[in-house]
């Protein structure tokens, strides 16, 4: 890919807004390092009853881990979110300016990812959300004519009642105990053959899309409403409230979560109790971080020397989707019986490599993709549905651009 800067690049892209497709490319990387930190504990639990461990459980481990649950898990979904739910206004936009119904457009677009997500989950990645979000756009349809200071209060109310469950005292288990999860069959299967593997992922997949449905719905939906206000106030298109603003949500996002991130390390670390109420500060303090990250990487895109460092993350957000479930493919291939099965051999600190060598290719390929095609693999397939016509990846053109980018501003995962 060529150093080409943010700006330059929304030069380029007609009515793209590339540094939505940049925080794309940043949440497909917490993404996959949150995901394969998490399955890595749920695959290496073995034993049973009472005499339940981890394989690696040595303190560089718990420090990986620990650093990867204080600083990723349960803040890049909500970015996603926020993401998905500003794509949604332009999904709106997009089917107003050529004189199409956007209901029915987004209807076909959620049957479509909602299908895309059923074979995800049943063959790849367990933990998939786009089934979840399949289903939450239906909520946002419902709710496309709100005014956005509603669709502000409802997203605030819904997530702090949400967190308030763990604030009043939280399951302590950390969901060790879940009904689905027995630990020791979990990791065998993953460990075996192909057809071990394919077994488990045909099992283990319905209770999963409940638990993610249950766990991450209710903050999910709030997340998407917050996005479709910011999108209904074209929040990314107004940079001198961005440039005003983003130090506060900033240096306010990190200044709270950063000690309790801390905290959530030392606890991880055995140095500290993991209680139910750190849990809950945990949980109410993610979405500050979440926006604390947006913050930080519009500052970088909007820097003399540091956007063309964000630029190189804006063409694997124009194909998110296709990333995403490329993610999965690569993580399955090496760590389960669909490959190598690594399981028991590649500790947390390894995955990590393996997930930043991922996003580095994925970077190199998505770039590569973006110059000669007009849309990913899978989002190619998303705008055929949506727009009811015969799935194409025309090869891009300057005048083909300015004609797709209504359609190609929206999110890819939507």
């Amino acid at each position: 890919m060529t150093s080409t800067s943010i700006a330059a690049q929304r030069q380029s892209t007609d009515n793209r807004i590339a540094e939505l497709d940049a925080l794309r490319g940043f949440a497909l990387l917490g993404i996959l390092i949150a995901n394969v930190v998490a399955v890595a504990a749920l695959l290496t639990i073995v034993g049973s009853g009472e005499n339940l461990k981890l394989i690696f459980d040595a303190p560089i481990d718990r420090a990986v881990t620990g650093t990867v649950t204080a600083l990723f898990l349960g803040k890049f979904y909500l970015l996603f979110s926020f993401l998905f739910g500003y794509s949604f206004t332009l999904q709106i936009t997009a089917a107003e300016r050529v004189g199409v119904s956007a209901r029915a457009r987004l209807l076909r677009r959620c049957a479509a990812l909602f299908l895309i997500g059923l074979a995800h989950v049943f063959l790849l990645w367990f933990g998939d959300i786009l089934t979840l979000y399949a289903v939450l756009c239906l909520v946002l349809i419902a709710m496309r004519r709100v005014r956005p200071i509603t669709a502000v209060i409802t997203g605030c109310v819904l997530y702090l009642a949400f967190a308030s469950l763990f604030l009043l005292g939280g399951d302590e288990s950390g969901g060790d105990d879940l009904p689905f999860l027995q630990a020791q069959t979990f990791h065998d299967a993953y460990t075996g053959s192909a057809a071990d593997t394919f077994a488990a992922q045909l099992a283990i997949a319905p209770s999963f899309i409940g638990f993610i449905w249950l766990a991450q719905g209710v903050t999910a939906l709030a997340l998407f409403l917050l996005g479709m206000a910011a999108g209904k106030r074209r929040l990314f298109e107004r940079r001198d409230t961005i440039r005003r603003w983003s130090p506060w949500v900033m240096w306010i996002g990190l200044g709270v979560g950063l000690p309790v991130a801390a905290a959530t390390l030392a606890a991880e670390m055995g140095w500290i109790e993991m209680s139910s109420a750190l849990e809950g500060i945990q949980f109410l303090v993610n979405p500050l971080m979440t926006f604390a990250y947006i913050a930080v990487l519009l500052r970088l895109a909007a820097g003399k020397h540091t956007s063309r460092l964000v630029a190189w993350l804006a063409p694997a957000g124009r194909m998110a989707a296709s990333n995403y479930i490329g993610q999965s493919v690569v993580f399955m291939l090496i760590y389960t019986g669909y490959g190598l099965a690594l399981v028991d051999d590649i500790p947390p600190a390894g995955l990590i490599g393996i997930a930043l060598l991922t996003f580095t290719a994925q970077l190199a390929a998505s770039a590569w993709w973006m110059r000669r095609f007009a849309y990913g693999p899978v989002e190619g397939l998303l705008r055929a549905a949506t727009n009811w016509t015969a799935p194409t990846w025309r090869r891009r053109t300057r005048t083909h651009d300015a004609a797709a980018a209504p359609c190609a501003t929206a999110n890819p995962r939507d």
